[in-house]
């Protein structure tokens, strides 16, 4: 990997010996066959938390279908922190093979093809390469757009306010809080946890009870981690729960572009 793509990709630098990083395709079959046995995160060299899956039986199934929406996002990254190499060109043919495994297990009475489905809008994914034809893509802007500075004096107002923020070191809940629909983001820090550790966090409905209903976490973490994500999530009433082990501290925050 070279200096140019990891510095494209946020990784730190690593000398000219260093072993190749991961390959994505052997990451991918590795977790839909064996992801319950945590070999996909022996291979990645995540030992602590392979022994942890191997041990829970792949979190009974709910932690081997959160490591498949990391991996098929192209999230996913070995011990050293580099992604995986080959996800750009084998993605397509994995979210096909991954997706026609789970039709099979639907029609066998299992749902987790609806879940991977819905919420493969919302995992945040890490570029793999540049798009050239986005700059093209892009609509020119209209005579009416470039002519209207009473929408850009709108614009430069907007600033992102504070929704919610909350703290804690376990598993914490906040109260409820509203959402308007408009462009929002998440920031977050967990400390501590190199070893054993792992965190997610939810932004739920108000009404869903996580132990009973279920869902799926916006950011999964298996060790310290700072970083901010976009949030997709419409108009409504909800309330922040965040899952921790072995951290020393975490911040979470919540807001909105108004």
């Amino acid at each position: 990997m070279s200096n140019h793509i990891q510095q494209a990709y946020g990784a730190p630098g690593y000398p000219g010996d260093q072993a190749p990083a991961k390959s994505f395709v052997a990451t991918w079959l590795l977790s839909l066959f064996f992801g319950f046995f945590g070999v996909d995160r022996f291979y990645l060299g995540k030992i602590g938390t392979g022994v942890l899956k191997l041990l829970t039986f792949g979190g009974l199934g709910v932690w081997v279908l959160i490591d498949w929406i990391i991996i098929l996002t192209g999230s996913m990254r070995d011990k050293s922190g580099r992604l995986l190499d080959g996800y750009a060109k084998y993605r397509l043919v994995a979210w096909i093979v991954t997706a026609a495994l789970l039709v099979v297990g639907m029609v066998s009475g299992g749902s987790s093809a609806a879940m991977l489905a819905k919420t493969a809008a919302d995992v945040p994914a890490v570029s793999q390469q540049a798009d050239p034809s986005s700059a093209a893509a892009a609509p020119a802007e209209t005579e009416e757009e470039a002519e209207d500075p009473v929408g850009e004096a709108v614009e430069e107002a907007a600033t992102w306010q504070e929704v919610v923020t909350m703290e804690g070191g376990t598993d914490k809940s906040s109260s409820t809080f509203e959402l308007t629909g408009a462009e929002a983001r998440m920031t977050y820090s967990f400390a501590g946890g190199e070893d054993f550790a792992i965190g997610a966090i939810y932004v739920l409905e108000e009404g869903i009870v996580l132990l009973e209903d279920g869902g799926l976490p916006e950011v999964m973490l298996d060790g310290p981690a700072e970083d901010e994500t976009a949030l997709h999530k419409s108009a409504g009433t909800y309330y922040l729960d965040v899952n921790a082990a072995n951290f020393s501290g975490w911040t979470v925050t919540i807001e909105e572009l108004r």
